[in-house]
């Protein structure tokens, strides 16, 4: 794999470094101190995996993140040492695929590669493209519009488009749209709702509760369905 470590400190590169290699994996590694490097190197190269500090020296790692999620959809864990609820939530909201926290064992990091690698790689979908109202999707390309005007989404909210339309009108509970959509059951109920408030404003729809219209639309307490009409 072709795998960007962006941290500014060295022992905690080396730490991602030889997990893999205890693998025994064959890997190339681009390592950077600075986001704006890491940018510039993603910009040109595409990377299978990347590995993100949420503390850099020019800039916070959710504006890298950001600013990546304009042109990568590469999958990316964020390595940090702050695990509170908010950090780990903005970061998943933004389009960040796992969040593990500093120290961490070998073990645990290379099962949350398997799990994120497993879940981004190419997958096939039941449908490839997805059209209602002004509003379509083509999951081969991963090109999305409204009215004719491209919406760019992340790779988590097209996972959770995936998620819903795997059958349009029913409704997915929390923990299998988390599962699916996150790879991981121990994201929040906040990070959730606010992925699909992010996703719902991209595709300029109004919020709805069970009885209302709206593409998403949520059933409380107990998940999010798609319209199949």
């Amino acid at each position: 794999m072709e795998i960007v470590i962006c941290d500014d400190d060295p022992n905690q590169r080396d730490s991602i470094r030889v997990c893999f290699e205890i693998a025994a994996a064959k890997n190339n590694f681009a390592e950077f101190e600075l986001g704006s490097d890491a940018l510039d190197y993603l910009k040109q190269n595409t990377a299978d995996l990347i590995f993100l500090d949420m503390g850099l020296p020019d800039m916070a790692g959710l504006d890298v993140l950001k600013k990546l999620r304009i042109h990568s959809d590469s999958p990316v864990i964020v390595v940090s040492g702050n695990d509170t609820t908010e950090s780990v939530a903005q970061a998943l909201t933004i389009g960040a695929d796992d969040y593990i926290t500093k120290p961490f064992e070998p073990i645990e990091l290379m099962a949350r590669v398997e799990a994120v690698t497993r879940r981004t790689s190419d997958k096939k979908v039941e449908r490839s493209t997805f059209s209602i109202n002004n509003v379509m999707f083509d999951f081969n390309r991963r090109q999305a519009s409204v009215k004719g005007e491209h919406v760019e989404l992340n790779l988590t909210e097209w996972d959770v488009l995936k998620t819903l339309l795997a059958e349009p009108g029913v409704v997915v509970d929390y923990q299998v749209l988390k599962e699916q959509a996150w790879g991981t059951s121990q994201v929040s109920d906040a990070a959730v709702h606010m992925a699909i408030r992010r996703l719902r404003q991209k595709l300029k729809q109004e919020s709805s509760d069970q009885d209302g219209e709206g593409l998403i639309r949520a059933h409380r307490g107990i998940g999010y369905s798609i319209s199949s009409e």
